[in-house]
């Protein structure tokens, strides 16, 4: 019986019919797994950021000038709630729908979560306070994270294709280039800070018709207390890293969708949720282009959150400018020593000029066994007869 191959060629693009009666080529329609993870991808965006984006138009437009005064206090204490019941009952659906076998607690845990971050976010509709801030932010901050494990997952990239322990993260490389990784995101949120300072103050007298924050950072994020600090610093953390980043990432490739596109919509989310500094926001490109680029390199995002977070909370309780400054100079210096140090034990060799295959930090292969030639020549000195360097792959 004769074979017949697969058919692996690409489908064919369809010709349509116009009214006028002329043909037109149109595209074949992209797979169903990379449209749901569009989907997806958009719906985290909202769920992650629709707070952030719209407290930070709202401060952008005052300082702009615009009749906003209260907007804040009447519209972000019900969409904080709609966001937590929305990521809270998203996230119980997708632990319902795992493929068998699958935990019962799961699900619930992801219920009891949304119950408690709701009832936080109601009691503070009736009542402001710190308690239920918290409370309220820390139960979002949990499901947030889940969240972006379990749609990477669904996806085919699970917590270690996100960046959350990876293959390779408890050995001695692994954890160097954790702390590298956190010590560049703490120096890099300390420069990309002070850069902001900067234009905060030569702005008004350069550029004075330009909106730029007149009061504390702290004013304008709307924090109840220490506490309450914390727990927003946390709920930054994992949604400019974790989702701006790493789901970003993951998600925007999974939906076939070019790199370039997934880093222009992190950089621009990033920037737009900084608006209520004003101008001066903008600095945000600085942090947010090498957050994905040292994403990107080395697949961490697990130190990644943590400098954020880290640096966040040390510039928030440090008593002075000074000490802070201090703080990221020890950072600078540990950063650097881990750099040493895996220069020292893990980098390959470099390649030298006109040396040998090996000097490149690739492993050579076995020489040939040597048979003698029939002329009785000897081989040329640096020439030998039958010497193959296999081509390696770098670490």
């Amino acid at each position: 019986m004769a074979h017949s191959p697969p058919n692996t060629t690409a489908p064919r693009p369809v010709r349509r019919i116009r009214r006028d009666g002329t043909a037109r080529t149109a595209r074949p329609g992209r797979p169903a797994d990379a449209r749901r993870a569009e989907r997806d991808l958009w719906r985290l965006l909202l769920v992650a950021c629709a707070v952030p984006l719209t407290g930070s138009a709202i401060d952008f437009a005052r300082l702009a000038g615009a009749p906003v005064e209260g907007w804040s206090g009447a519209v972000l204490p019900w969409l904080r709630l709609l966001c937590s019941l929305a990521a809270g009952c998203w996230l119980a659906g997708l632990l319902a729908a795992r493929p068998a076998p699958r935990s019962v607690l799961r699900p619930r845990t992801a219920l009891a979560l949304t119950a408690v971050a709701c009832a936080a976010r109601v009691v503070a509709l009736v009542r402001d306070g710190e308690a239920q801030g918290v409370v309220g932010s820390v139960a979002t901050t949990v499901l947030l994270a889940w969240l972006c494990g379990e749609l990477a997952g669904r996806h085919g990239g699970g917590w270690r294709g996100l960046g959350i322990a990876p293959s390779g993260a408890r050995t001695a490389a692994g954890r160097l280039t954790a702390v590298m990784v956190f010590g560049a995101v703490f120096v890099l949120a300390y420069t990309t800070v002070t850069w902001m300072a900067g234009l905060q103050l030569g702005l008004p007298t350069a550029a004075p018709w330009l909106p730029v924050l007149d009061r504390a950072q702290s004013a304008a994020l709307g924090w109840n207390g220490p506490a309450d600090m914390v727990a927003n610093v946390l709920f930054t953390g994992v949604a400019e890293e974790m989702v701006l980043v790493g789901a970003v990432v993951v998600l925007g490739r999974a939906a076939g969708r070019p790199l370039w596109a997934a880093c222009a919509i992190s950089l621009l989310l990033r920037v737009a949720a900084h608006l209520y500094l004003g101008v001066p926001g903008v600095a945000l490109l600085l942090l947010g282009s090498c957050a994905l680029f040292l994403y990107l390199r080395y697949r961490r995002l697990t130190p990644l959150v943590a400098g954020h977070i880290v640096y966040d909370l040390t510039a928030s309780f440090v008593p002075s400018p000074e000490a802070l400054n201090t703080c990221a100079l020890v950072v600078l210096l540990g950063t650097g020593t881990a750099f040493a140090a895996w220069l020292l034990w893990f980098s390959p060799p470099t390649e030298q000029a006109g040396g040998p295959a090996g000097a490149r930090g690739e492993r050579p292969v076995p020489a040939r066994p040597r048979f003698e030639r029939r002329s009785g020549v000897t081989p040329e000195a640096g020439h030998p007869d039958g010497a193959v360097a296999a081509d390696g792959s770098r670490a």
